[in-house]
């Protein structure tokens, strides 16, 4: 059963069938949650944004990035061809 056939039949269903499904649902989903609890190996968002700012111009790139004034020249130069 798809997931939109799954939709389509619970809206068939009374309000107080639809009130317990969503219940169990949620259990289900806790239960879940309760057994795969979140890795605490993982580093804190402190530690990654540490380790993101210590990393920040270590990579070299081959061609510089353009400036501003090499930008303007190039939309100039596009522009007078196309209203030539």
């Amino acid at each position: 059963m798809t997931q939109q056939q799954i939709v389509q039949e619970f809206k068939t269903y009374p309000k107080a069938q639809k009130s317990v499904i969503i219940r169990q649902l949620l259990r289900i989903f806790e239960e879940d949650l309760e057994e795969n609890p979140p890795n605490e190996d993982a580093p804190s968002i402190e530690e990654r944004l540490r380790l993101v700012k210590s990393l920040a111009g270590s990579l070299k790139m081959e061609n510089p990035p353009m400036t501003r004034e090499q930008e303007r020249e190039i939309i100039f130069e596009h522009l007078s061809e196309k209203y030539k």
